[in-house]
């Protein structure tokens, strides 16, 4: 690893960790996290130093930050990839000392006592047994001498994540953070270090929940902690992507600054419990989405395949066709075989924000009085995870409706309140 201070012909200097070197630029990293490309014909001076990085120093593990100690959980995501400039590909981080280059800065706000990587792949890779690997992990690092957990995560499928751990984890005692970047760690505009600095701040807070830490705006002003349940990735690129759905975010967070405000003063308190990991969940769920022409043989397919939950984003308060002028595009016949077999069936919205009302139109009635569970304002994945973890726990409807309806980690809103739906709104 090397250090490189550069003084440019129009005398300006910028001096940082040495990211790439060609025979046309160099590219280095910056404090402030950023990248900066300098073409070799404008440098009049550069010194390079090589340096052993922190991690080989161990500097990670000193305990000069008592009061700041965290430990990392890094599965991958682009915030743990990189590019090879060699070859213009991108591959993934699989090495302790790598993670601490990523973001040497943040040893001067946290001790990292730990940092572990059970796995490195993209997020759209994870799988439900990935959930339980990194609850268990989760559960161990919690037990540990630390104030808090930041779990590194792709962001295409880290709501999921979220929610699933959210439900898995019990007797939550400290923040875990769950955090990724937009873009990755070496490119000009990486949120990586940002997005980092933000967790590591939430994890020293007083809020003992599973939150996803994202940039709250295009700028590098500010992060959001939002309920792990609460959440979801609205934006295939901006970097303020995430955004809490029917709910306030928990916390606003000022990285530079090192400050946290609470925004929903509704939230578990650090306590001194013993988190423990309650892994069943059953695999045999479906989410499928409704759509004009949308064909209701899928329904049974998964019944047919001895699929356990089905959970349908419909229109709306949550409809299905009941009604067309071709009659075989009716759900109502296939969800009344899937209920005879035994099949449990949860309804959202593919709205996205709102709650479910099956007592606004009469076609939803129908389905509320065959027995379709309406998932009240959980959005469509949330509902999806937390029907795996029913159904993990009992098969019995009566049973599974009573828990599926029960507020377990914050997914359910008591009310719902129009003003959250322009909450992120710029």
């Amino acid at each position: 690893m090397k250090y490189a201070k550069v003084k440019t012909k129009d005398n300006k200097v910028f001096e940082g960790y040495l990211v790439n070197e060609t025979s046309e630029f160099i590219i280095i990293k910056l404090k402030n996290g950023y990248n900066i490309g300098i073409r070799n014909d404008d440098i009049l001076e550069l010194n390079k130093e090589e340096i052993k990085s922190k991690y080989e120093n161990k500097e990670y593990k000193k305990l000069e930050n008592k009061n700041n100690k965290i430990s990392i959980l890094a599965t991958g995501g682009t915030i743990l990839s990189k590019i090879d400039y060699r070859t213009g590909g991108v591959h993934m981080l699989t090495k302790p000392e790598e993670l601490i280059d990523l973001a040497p800065d943040l040893l001067d706000y946290v001790e990292i006592k730990n940092i572990e990587i059970p796995f490195s792949i993209a997020s759209e890779d994870m799988l439900p047994d990935n959930w339980i690997e990194i609850g268990k992990i989760l559960v161990r690092l919690l037990n540990d001498d630390v104030n808090g957990v930041t779990i590194l995560h792709g962001t295409d499928t880290m709501h999921y994540t979220s929610s699933a751990l959210s439900f898995i984890v019990k007797d939550l005692n400290k923040p875990v953070s769950i955090t990724g970047s937009q873009r990755s760690s070496d490119r000009p505009s990486s949120d990586a270090f940002f997005n980092l600095l933000s967790s590591a701040i939430y994890d020293n807070s007083d809020i003992a929940e599973i939150a996803v830490v994202m940039h709250g705006s295009s700028s590098d002003n500010f992060s959001y902690a939002h309920r792990g349940t609460k959440v979801r990735k609205m934006h295939t690129e901006r970097r303020d992507a995430f955004q809490s759905v029917n709910s306030l975010p928990l916390a606003k967070i000022f990285p530079y600054s090192k400050n946290i405000e609470i925004i929903d003063s509704n939230y578990r308190k650090r306590n001194n419990n013993n988190p423990y990991l309650d892994d069943k969940i059953c695999k045999k769920v479906a989410l499928i989405k409704v759509y004009p022409g949308s064909d209701p043989d899928i329904i049974k397919y998964y019944v047919d395949k001895n699929y356990k939950g089905i959970v349908i984003e419909g229109t709306g308060f949550g409809h299905v066709p009941t009604n067309p002028i071709d009659t075989k595009y009716s759900w109502i016949e296939n969800i009344k075989y899937g209920i005879e077999k035994g099949t449990i069936f949860v309804m959202t919205s593919q709205t996205i924000f709102g709650r479910t009302n099956p007592f606004v139109y009469s076609n939803a009635r129908l389905l509320y009085n065959l027995g379709v569970i309406y998932a009240e304002d959980m959005h469509p994945e949330t509902a999806y995870v937390k029907l795996m973890y029913v159904l993990g726990h009992t098969e019995n409807y009566d049973e599974a409706k009573k828990m599926f309806l029960t507020n377990i980690a914050g997914e359910i809103s008591k009310k719902s309140y129009y003003e959250l739906f322009n909450f992120n709104k710029d």
